[in-house]
C-alpha cells in the first residue's frame, strides 16, 4: 500500500511531525513502512507558463518558436519541438538555470533562434512513463486552464511530497486505505481523523428519473447499491488527483475511473462504474455464472468462467466479475454519458477462489479478499458520486438504489481482564491507560478494574479476542518503552526426546555413509500421482486439496516422499551432477476420509535416494553407477545402528517401481515401506535419472530402535570361512536361501552374505548360481574342520529341502 505525506495530511493533522518520524513510529507499532521518497526529485526553477505566440521555425520544419509569459510582466522565446504545443496552453516551463533530472538547462542557439529554455513534456519532469495516460506521453505537458501562472511547478503538481510504501501484513486490511492509515497514525499521535464529507454539497438532480432495477440472485452477494449519473462529459480528471494516483502507482484514466481509484484509495472500498446504457433492460443481476459462460473483461482478455464464480449482468449477458474486474462490454469510454456507480458487499472467499483460479488479481479483489469494512458501502459511493459530478458536471438520475439485508455485522464486544493483560505482557499497565488506549483506535469501552468491555471498531475485523487488545496495548504502549527483564524459572538439564534422539542418529549415520540431507515443500501438484502411476483408487492417490494454494505446483499435501526426492534428483541432473546420494526425513498425510473433514493423518517417513556414479574413495576402484544393493546396504546401515535386527525383504509389486528391482521392506511382520529401482516410465515424467531408492516409516524406527546397543567383547578365538555356491530356480528369492541356512547353522554362525550371483552358459537358462560366504566362531575355542563339516552337510541339506538347491560343483 502506497500513501503520500501531504494526502495524508489533509486527514489528520501532522505539521507538527515530519514524514521520517511518522514512518518509524508506524514501523516501531506494527505497521513497516518498507521505503519512502521523494515523488519526482531534481526539479527546480520550473514554473507555470502561458504560451502567447506559437510562429513557425524560419530554419526547421518541425519546430516552433514559441513567445512564453511566466509571469511577473517576463516573456520568454522558446523554440518547442513538439507537435501539440498551441497557443492558449498552460505548460510547465523550465526557466534559463531550471534543474530536471536529465540536467540543467540553459539559452540556446537552435538553428538559428535563441531559446530562452525549454517546455517541459511529463516524462522531463521525472513522472512515471509506464504509469502516464497517453494524452500525456505525445508532446510537452498542458495544464488546465487555472493554473496559476508563474506558480512553481512543484508546488503545482506536488512533486516534491513524499510517498510512502506500507508493507502490511494480511490481518491489516485496514490500512488499504488512506482512512485506515489515518485511524493508526491518528492513535499513535493521539489527534483526531477529519475525512471528507461523503455529500459536501447537495447534489444537482436530472430533471426525470433514470430507471434501474438489481436482483440479488446469490448468497455470496448481501449487499449491493448503485446510483445513476446523467449528462456526464467524460474528460481528464483534476490534475492533483492525477498526480496522486501517479504518486502511488495508479495510471490516470479519465474522470469516471479516476474517482472509483481515488475512492478506493480513499475509504478502501472498491467500487465500479458501468455504461448505463450498456446494461440491457435496465437491470443488473447479482448471479453465479452459467455453465460454459464467457466474459472479456477490461484487459481485452476472454475468461472462460466457473459456475461458483460471482458475476454482474444484466438479462441478456454478464458485464463483470464480481469484485475483480468489469466487463469490456459495459466499459466507460470517452464518450460515456450516463452511468451506474456499484457499490457492493461480495463474499471474500468467492473473490479469492476467482481471482486465482483465473490469474487475475486487481487492487480491488486483494481489498474484498482481506474483507472490507461495512460501514462505509454507503458513504463511499456517495462521496464518488459527489466527485464525478464535480468533476464532470453530472447530474443525479437517480436516488441510491439499495438490494441486501443491509445488515451491518456488529463487532462483538470482547471481556478483556486487566490483570491478564499484564501478566502476559509481563509489565504493570494502568486501566487508564488501556481505556486511553482504546478511546485512541476508536474502540467504545466500558467495565471496572477487574474487566473492561471493549467494542472494536469496524475498521478492524482482526480483532476479536482478548489477545488482540492485549497485542493492541503493547503496541500503542510502545514496545520500546517495554522495561527489560530476566525470566526467573527453576533451570533442568535439557535433554532428546526420542524421537529427536533417533533422528540424530539417522542423520548422522547416513551422512557418514556420504549421504546429503534435503529438505523439501511437503505440498505437490494435482499431476503427481498420475507421474507416479497410481491407479485412481490407490491410497497414495487419495491426497488431501488445500483451500487456498498459493500455486498450481503445490494444491495438495503429499502421501509419499518420493515424488519430491525425484523434483531433487532431475533439479540436480540437469546440471550435471555426475552422481549423487540423498536423503531426508519429512512427513507424510494420508486423509482419513474424502472429502476432507478432518485433519489427515501425518506419519514421519525416511527416503533415500541414489543416482548416477557411486563416489568412489579408492582410486584404484572404476567407477560404476548406484545399483539395488547400494540402497539395501545404507538402509541395513540405519538398521544395524540402531540395533534393530528383524528386517526381512519381499519381493513386491509397485506402480512406481520397476518390475523385479522391488522389495516390501518387513519390520518385526509389518510392512514399513518399500525398496527398489524407480520405474522407468516414472523417472521420465519427473525428467529423472535412473533412480534406486527406499522408503520407509521413520515412526516405526522410533517404536523399534533399541535404547541401549549391547557390546560384545573382541574375539579371543580365530574365525572360519567356508563359501558354498548354489544352483536355484532364477525365480527363488536368494532371503529364502539365507533364512534356510541360518535356521541349520547354529550359534556359532557370526554372519552370511551373498558375494556372488551368476547367470550365464555354466548353469541352465531358468536357473542361477548364488555364492555364499558363511563366518563360523566359537566363543569358547578354535573351531576344528570336523565341527564346521557338520554345520556344512546340515546346510546343504536344509538348503536343498527348503530351497531345490544344488551345490554348484
Amino acid at each position: 500500500m502506497k500513501i503520500t505525506w501531504n494526502w495524508l495530511n489533509e486527514y489528520v493533522d501532522l505539521s507538527d511531525q515530519s514524514p521520517r518520524q511518522v514512518a518509524a513510529d508506524l514501523t516501531r507499532v506494527g505497521i513497516p513502512v518498507e521505503s519512502m521518497w521523494t515523488f519526482a526529485p531534481g526539479v527546480s526553477g520550473v514554473v507555470v507558463g502561458f504560451v502567447e505566440e506559437v510562429a513557425a521555425h524560419p530554419n526547421a520544419d518541425r519546430m516552433r518558436v514559441c513567445r512564453v509569459n511566466i509571469g511577473a510582466a517576463s516573456v520568454s522565446q522558446i523554440v518547442c519541438g513538439a507537435a501539440n504545443v498551441a497557443a492558449g496552453q498552460k505548460v510547465p516551463v523550465a526557466t534559463v538555470g531550471a534543474l530536471l533530472p536529465g540536467g540543467a538547462i540553459g539559452a540556446a542557439d537552435k538553428r538559428g533562434v535563441r531559446s530562452e529554455g525549454m517546455i517541459c513534456s511529463a516524462q522531463e519532469l521525472g513522472l512515471d512513463a509506464r504509469l502516464l495516460p497517453k494524452s500525456m506521453t505525445e508532446g510537452i505537458l498542458v495544464l488546465p486552464d487555472d493554473a496559476p501562472l508563474g506558480e512553481d511547478i512543484v508546488t503545482y503538481l506536488g512533486l516534491d511530497d513524499t510517498v510512502m510504501e506500507l508493507e502490511l501484513t494480511p490481518n491489516r486490511s485496514d490500512c488499504l486505505s488512506l482512512r485506515g492509515v489515518a485511524h493508526e497514525v491518528a492513535a499513535l499521535y493521539g489527534k483526531t481523523v477529519h475525512m471528507p464529507e461523503p455529500l459536501a454539497k447537495k447534489l444537482p438532480r436530472a430533471a426525470a428519473s433514470l430507471p434501474l432495477r438489481v436482483a440479488l440472485e446469490t448468497p455470496a452477494c448481501s449487499f449491493y447499491a448503485t446510483q445513476v449519473i446523467d449528462q456526464v462529459v467524460n474528460r481528464p480528471s483534476p490534475i492533483t488527483v492525477q498526480m496522486r494516483l501517479l504518486a502511488v502507482g495508479v495510471r490516470p484514466i479519465d474522470a469516471l475511473v479516476d474517482a472509483t481509484n481515488y475512492v478506493m484509495l480513499e475509504w478502501g472500498q472498491p467500487l465500479h462504474a458501468f455504461d448505463y446504457d450498456a446494461i440491457k433492460e435496465q437491470t443488473i443481476v447479482v448471479r453465479q455464472a452459467r455453465e460454459k459462460e464467457k466474459l472479456v473483461t477490461l484487459d481485452g482478455r476472454e475468461r472462460a468462467l466457473e459456475t461458483d464464480m460471482i458475476v454482474i449482468a444484466d438479462p441478456v449477458h454478464c458485464i463483470g466479475l464480481a469484485g475483480v474486474m468489469g466487463g469490456a462490454n459495459s466499459e466507460i469510454a470517452e464518450g460515456t454519458r450516463r452511468v451506474a456507480l456499484e457499490s457492493a458487499r461480495f463474499d471474500a472467499r468467492h473473490v479469492r477462489r476467482t481471482a486465482r483460479d483465473l490469474g487475475l488479481r486487481s487492487e480491488a479483489s486483494a481489498r474484498f479478499e482481506k474483507g472490507i469494512d461495512e460501514e462505509v458501502l454507503l458513504p463511499a459511493l456517495a462521496r464518488a458520486v459527489s466527485l464525478i459530478v464535480e468533476w464532470t458536471g453530472g447530474v443525479a438520475a437517480s436516488d441510491v438504489i439499495v438490494q441486501g439485508d443491509g445488515h451491518r455485522r456488529q463487532p462483538a464486544p470482547i471481556v478483556v481482564r486487566p490483570s491478564r493483560v499484564c501478566d502476559v505482557l509481563g509489565f504493570d499497565i494502568t486501566v487508564a491507560q488501556m481505556r486511553d488506549i482504546c478511546l485512541r483506535l476508536g474502540f467504545a469501552v466500558d467495565g471496572d478494574e477487574s474487566a473492561l468491555q471493549i467494542t472494536p471498531s469496524t475498521r478492524r475485523p482482526d480483532v476479536t479476542l482478548e489477545e488482540d487488545m492485549i497485542e493492541e496495548f503493547a503496541r500503542l504502549f510502545g514496545y520500546d518503552r517495554i522495561p527489560s527483564t530476566l525470566p526467573i524459572m527453576p533451570l533442568a538439564a535439557g535433554h532428546l526426546t526420542d524421537a529427536q534422539q533417533v533422528r540424530r542418529i539417522v542423520r548422522q549415520t547416513l551422512m557418514g555413509f556420504g549421504m546429503q540431507e534435503v529438505w523439501t515443500y511437503a505440498l505437490q501438484s494435482p499431476q503427481v500421482a498420475h507421474r507416479l502411476r497410481l491407479p485412481d483408487d490407490h491410497p497414495h492417490a487419495q491426497t488431501a486439496p488445500l483451500l487456498n494454494p498459493l500455486s498450481d505446483e503445490r494444491q495438495e499435501l503429499r502421501t509419499l516422499l518420493l515424488p519430491s526426492l525425484l523434483d531433487v534428483a532431475s533439479y540436480n541432473a540437469k546440471r550435471q551432477q555426475d552422481g549423487f546420494a540423498l536423503f531426508e526425513i519429512g512427513t507424510v498425510f494420508a486423509p482419513r476420509a474424502l472429502p476432507v473433514r478432518e485433519l489427515p493423518q501425518e506419519e514421519r517417513r525416511l527416503i533415500g535416494l541414489f543416482a548416477g556414479l557411486e563416489s568412489v574413495q579408492d582410486p584404484r576402484q572404476a567407477a560404476r553407477n548406484y545399483d539395488f544393493y547400494d540402497a539395501k546396504a545404507h538402509l541395513q546401515g540405519v538398521f544395524a545402528r540402531l540395533g534393530i535386527e528383524d528386517v526381512t525383504y519381499q519381493k513386491a509389486a509397485h506402480p512406481y517401481l520397476h518390475g523385479g528391482i522391488a522389495a516390501d521392506v518387513i519390520l518385526g511382520g509389518e510392512t514399513i515401506g518399500y525398496l527398489g529401482q524407480v520405474h522407468d516410465l516414472v523417472a521420465k515424467a519427473f525428467d529423472a535419472p535412473v533412480c534406486m531408492v527406499f522408503e520407509i516409516s521413520f515412526d516405526a524406527l522410533i517404536r523399534q530402535a533399541k535404547r541401549a546397543l549391547a557390546v560384545t567383547p573382541l574375539p579371543r578365538f580365530p574365525a572360519v570361512e567356508r563359501d558354498l555356491a548354489f544352483v536355484v530356480s532364477r525365480s527363488l528369492p536368494v532371503q529364502k536361501l539365507l533364512d534356510a541356512i541360518r535356521s541349520k547353522a547354529g550359534e556359532q554362525l557370526v554372519s552370511v552374505r551373498v558375494f556372488d550371483v551368476y547367470e550365464g552358459e555354466r548353469v541352465r537358462e531358468n536357473e542361477k548360481s548364488v555364492a555364499l560366504r558363511m563366518v563360523f566362531r566359537d566363543t569358547a575355542k578354535t573351531l576344528g574342520e570336523e565341527d564346521i563339516a557338520a554345520r556344512i552337510d546340515a546346510i546343504i541339506a536344509e538348503a536343498h529341502t527348503a530351497c531345490g538347491a544344488v551345490l554348484r560343483s
